[in-house]
């Protein structure tokens, strides 16, 4: 039996409305948390990270990668806002890995780059890193 509901949303599109939980993981600013039936309320800053969706034994679980954004839980709802997300089935290894040296070699030569472009290649980094990690984990 499912007790909330989770909306994945990016500002370009809805990745997923009404997905049964059981359980959820969470990355956050501040480490990951775990959300459970009858969670407090809360709104948070995301992290770039591997969200989970566990739907217990009716649902299957769902697996994410989120960066940056918020979370909102309310009573039986969550609402994760993320800049950029995808599903782990949906993940290009290959193009992921080039945006990975692409983001790699510009931050090489940050001498010529402003403080907003470092900021910007090594979130462009740490987003390839984890599309990385979930792909190699979802292909065996």
């Amino acid at each position: 039996m499912n007790h909330f509901t989770v909306d994945v949303l990016t500002p370009n599109k809805v990745i997923a409305r009404d997905i049964p939980c059981e359980s959820l993981l969470i990355p956050t600013v501040r480490g990951q948390i775990n959300v459970l039936p009858d969670h407090t309320h809360i709104v948070t800053r995301l992290s770039t990270g591997h969200l989970t969706i566990f739907g217990g034994a009716d649902d299957a679980d769902k697996s994410f990668t989120v960066s940056y954004g918020l979370c909102k839980v309310v009573g039986n709802k969550v609402s994760i806002l993320a800049n950029t997300c995808e599903e782990d089935r949906e993940i290009d290894a290959i193009r992921a890995q080039e945006a990975l040296d692409n983001a790699n070699e510009v931050l090489k030569g940050s001498d010529n780059l402003s403080d907003e472009d470092i900021v910007k290649y090594q979130r462009k980094a740490e987003r390839a890193q984890i599309r990385l990690q979930i792909a190699k984990r979802f292909s065996k």
